[in-house]
């Protein structure tokens, strides 16, 4: 509770306000009243109920105990110990023990104390109480545990509404009423009005032992300066949780957009690299069209062509002897356009990657492309490689062509070594020279140096990256490109 809070509960107690830190009294003698106990031990609870119950009983008047069970037993051995005859109070009527959960249910409606129902049981026993009485003028003391149990179990208002029916029937009998709680039912926030509320339901509030134990009043009014001081921690720890329950659902807003957004970049770079996968797509099938259609169409025109030169130089050669040079010539060139022509269609898109795989196709490549450029290509295929899917054995071979073409073209090497490797699912080529290498911009890794780079790089990184795959280089006294794609278990070396 805050300071405001203890503030409210002393100055509607009598007892609190308007005095220094009174002294913690029992109320054993009063003849009338309706008195709330706080606890945080049973014991202190009973030592306090042994002295109220056994003060009356001592006295001639008659109490009347409401309470669990374990209260019940254990309040009966202390007022035994006391030199009290409970069981001789039992059978005078002066002493009457009731199970508090069994009495609830005897004027429990819905969930709430019907008013009808309570006065026609706990009144009715009140009422026998009263005239069980050894003396003139005897008062009743009741003990009532029931409220402390609808609390408990979660129901403030049942409990409220049933101190607000014990005093109604005080108009009616007159008795002193002893009510009791566990303070540590009261730790919540949520807790602090329904606590005022019960207290104002009471003449009187006893407060738990950690405060009645205390002898002089320094060291009550310390005590109470020290709630107070607690009080004050706790409003300031309150604000200082709102403010962090502000920032945090700030920072939950800011992580939702951040995330929004993300997924929005992500559903762009998605789109991107679909549309990109599209146009290698496209570029696949264009190649694959353009070689067919140099093959298939020009190709013939070429072949047609250097039929009839041959025809023609077989007549002209015992007729013109010059003539039948020149037809020579053109026959020389019609053969060299032909194995140029089929060379761009094969290398635009090679049939036998399809027909007879990768590594058939890798190996009619490289030695083409080093009669064509000089360059000496080491090439180390494992022997367990299999067929693979159509994409994957396309990107392998697209890879190997432009990093062939690059060494050709930049790295100045007359040397180049490619490795296939599949291992643990996973297809591995490395291409590899002994050039120039390749300059980074600034501090930028192999790896992310790929951005920077020309189309050729990027297009491969691409392909690679459509399939689920890695692209990085090396460029240390040459240039190494690795590359990564995934083939499937069932092609990794054993």
């Amino acid at each position: 509770m805050s300071t405001t809070d203890i503030s409210h509960l002393m100055a509607g107690n009598p007892a609190l306000s308007g005095r220094p830190a009174p002294l913690a009294h029992w109320h054993e003698g009063d003849s009338s009243g309706h008195v709330v106990q706080f606890y945080s031990e049973d014991s202190f609870l009973l030592d306090s109920l042994s002295q109220f119950v056994g003060a009356a009983l001592v006295s001639g008047d008659t109490a009347i105990i409401i309470a669990t069970c374990e209260h019940r037993a254990n309040l009966a051995q202390r007022l035994s110990n006391r030199g009290l005859n409970v069981s001789k109070a039992t059978r005078e009527g002066r002493y009457v023990a009731l199970d508090a959960a069994e009495s609830l249910s005897r004027f429990m409606r819905d969930g709430q104390p019907d008013p009808h129902a309570f006065a026609s049981t706990i009144g009715a026993e009140v009422g026998r109480a009263a005239a069980s009485a050894a003396r003139t003028n005897a008062r009743v003391v009741a003990f009532g545990e029931m409220v402390a149990l609808l609390w408990a179990d979660g129901h403030p208002n049942a409990a409220i509404k049933l101190e607000q029916l014990w005093n109604d029937l005080a108009r009616q009998y007159a008795f002193s009423l002893r009510c009791a709680y566990p303070i540590t039912g009261f730790r919540d926030e949520a807790h602090a009005a329904p606590f005022l509320k019960i207290c104002s339901q009471h003449s009187a509030v006893i407060p738990g032992e950690s405060y009645t134990a205390l002898g002089s009043e320094q060291d009550r009014l310390r005590n109470i300066a020290e709630l107070q001081q607690k009080a004050e921690a706790l409003e300031t720890e309150k604000t200082l949780l709102h403010a962090l329950r502000e920032t945090k659902e700030a920072l939950e807003r800011e992580v939702a957009e951040r995330r929004k957004a993300e997924r929005k970049l992500l559903d762009s770079e998605l789109s991107l690299r679909e549309l990109s996968g599209h146009l290698l797509r496209t570029q696949d099938e264009e190649r694959r069209r353009l070689g067919r259609e140099l093959h298939d169409t020009i190709g013939q025109y070429l072949a047609v062509l250097k039929m009839g030169l041959d025809s023609l130089n077989t007549r002209q050669a015992v007729q013109d002897h010059s003539a039948a040079t020149q037809i020579a010539d053109c026959l020389n060139l019609a053969e060299q356009s032909i194995k140029e022509l089929r060379t761009m269609s094969y290398l635009l898109y090679p049939p036998m990657l399809e027909e007879m795989g990768l590594k058939t196709a890798l190996h009619w490549y490289i030695e083409g492309f080093s009669k064509r450029s000089g360059i000496d290509v080491k090439l180390e295929v494992c022997p367990s490689l299999r067929r693979l899917s159509g994409d994957v054995e396309l990107a392998a071979f697209r890879v190997l062509q432009e990093s062939l073409t690059n060494v050709h073209r930049h790295s100045g090497s007359s040397t180049a070594r490619i490795r296939v490797t599949p291992e643990g699912g996973w297809l591995h080529l490395e291409i590899s020279d002994a050039g120039k290498g390749m300059p980074l911009a600034g501090s930028e890794s192999p790896r992310d140096a790929l951005g920077t780079m020309g189309v050729g790089l990027r297009g491969m990184n691409e392909r690679v990256r459509q399939l689920g795959g890695t692209l990085s280089f090396r460029s240390d006294g040459g240039t190494t490109i690795l590359a990564s794609l995934p083939c499937g278990p069932e092609n990794s070396s054993s």
